[in-house]
């Protein structure tokens, strides 16, 4: 078997209303109706084209344009056939660092802003190419596909009747495995398990009957989290020669399902005692839930070329199904259905380009440009998610060492600004705006025994 299109591409590539509520005896039926009133609307925002396609300093560098020129271990989650261009073994980690600033601001409301909390996001790879002896290789990916946290004020923020925070913390365990034939080609992929945390809040008004009978009003929080898990696949065919390359890789969806439970907690209690007895027995105690995400599949496409040894140039196209994403939701008493919200977002497709030079044998620098379209409609847009079209730009620079190598990433992902309106319950028809900018930086180390 032909070894020099290896050498040579690995070369080239490694250097997120109301309602009422009556006496005690339908507690459980209310909590019911207070969670799909409140929940579900955020649900069909509690995803959007977010899921993560930076991984690692060295693709963060290059806006994620590794698809067909990756050749060290990231290649288990860019493009499993590529494994077969590390050498030996190989263990990638690191951290990557997004600190996103999002607002929300009307004529009525004023500014608001989300919670300012910087993520650190890991990511693992290791792989084992005995590159002499067998056209396989193997590898394993321990890393965080969705890492996302959009939290704004609870007590005060306009829209928090919709939704206030969303928090979806996703790991994933992916063991692959590649194949190199001859010609410069290879096949690869891997089974993908993705488990974690699936939290969503929003609050809710109420009107409590009191003394007289007379309705009083309320505000409580509600409060649902879940772990969840499921199983994916993917498949990669990739094609190198000395001076080019291109690879397809296919992601399929993840139906991340689990249980977790439902906390209400008072904001603002009635004034009237009867009332505020009769709204804490109906809220005492847990209510006990299902929850589920249907992640989106993606089917991912590159193409590089080298027009010089020293320089290397990668166009990537990724479209994602936004339109297969659901969300499950529902509570758990006997006689209860799960309901299944779609989302009605759209596909998009991403388009992503990255360069990489030697300055000398051991220092590459690169950068990168993006365009990644958000997948969620006007008509969608909820303060779970509510990022615009972004444009992402990027810088990295990767020093190796004869066993050791490290990357430093940053990029900046500038969101278009998204005005929409019946975000605030109160003023519907005023126009409100939601303003979003993350930076990424990243960092990680590549160890060769």
């Amino acid at each position: 078997m032909s070894q020099s299109p290896s050498r040579a591409s690995s070369r080239a590539s490694n250097p997120t209303r109301r309602s009422r509520c009556g006496p005690p005896r339908a507690a459980a039926a209310c909590a019911a109706a207070l969670v799909l009133a409140a929940l579900l609307p955020a649900g069909e925002a509690d995803a959007s084209g977010y899921l993560r396609f930076q991984r690692g300093g060295r693709a963060t560098g290059q806006a994620g344009a590794m698809t067909a020129r990756v050749a060290d271990p990231s290649a288990v989650y860019y493009n499993p056939a590529a494994i077969v261009y590390t050498e030996g073994l190989e263990l990638q980690a690191g951290l990557d660092f997004n600190n996103a600033t999002d607002e929300y601001s009307s004529a009525t409301a004023g500014g608001f802003s989300a919670d300012h909390s910087i993520q650190f996001p890991p990511h693992l790879y290791l792989t084992w190419h005995a590159e002499a002896a067998s056209p396989w290789a193997l590898g394993l990916g321990v890393d965080t596909p969705w890492w996302y946290r959009a939290d704004f004020d609870p007590a005060l923020f306009p829209a928090r009747f919709r939704s206030r925070v969303v928090d979806v913390n996703l790991w994933e365990v992916h063991p692959v495995v590649a194949y190199q034939l001859e010609g410069g080609w290879s096949l690869g992929g891997g089974l993908r398990y993705v488990f974690g945390s699936f939290e969503q809040g929003a609050n809710e008004r109420l009107q409590v009957p009191g003394t007289g009978g007379q309705l009083f009003p309320a505000e409580i929080f509600l409060d649902a989290d879940s772990d969840v898990d499921g199983f994916g696949f993917d498949l990669a065919a990739d094609y190198r020669s000395n001076l080019w390359g291109f690879a397809v890789v296919y992601r399929s969806g993840v139906d991340a399902e689990g249980s977790g439970g439902l906390r209400r907690t008072v904001r603002d209690g009635p004034v009237d005692p009867l009332a505020e007895a009769q709204l804490r027995d109906q809220i005492a105690g847990g209510i006990g839930i299902d929850q589920g995400l249907e992640l989106p599949p993606e089917l991912a496409s590159g193409i590089w070329f080298a027009p010089y040894p020293e320089l290397r140039l990668e166009l990537d196209l990724v479209l994602t199904s936004w339109s297969e994403f659901a969300q499950t939701f529902g509570p758990r008493p006997a006689g209860v259905t799960t309901d299944v919200q779609r989302s009605g977002w759209d596909d998009v497709l991403s388009v992503r380009l990255g360069l990489e030079g030697d300055v000398t044998d051991a220092l590459s620098l690169a950068g990168g440009v993006a365009l990644e379209p958000s997948p969620v409609p006007g008509a969608r847009v909820d303060p779970a998610f509510f990022r615009g079209d972004a444009m992402v730009y990027s810088l990295g620079l990767s020093y190796a060492f004869p066993q050791l190598s490290f990357d430093l990433g940053y990029s900046l992902h500038d969101h278009d600004d998204i005005t929409v309106r019946a975000q605030e319950p109160f003023s519907p028809n005023v126009p409100g705006t939601y303003s979003s900018d993350d930076q990424v930086w990243a960092v990680s180390a590549r160890w060769r025994f």
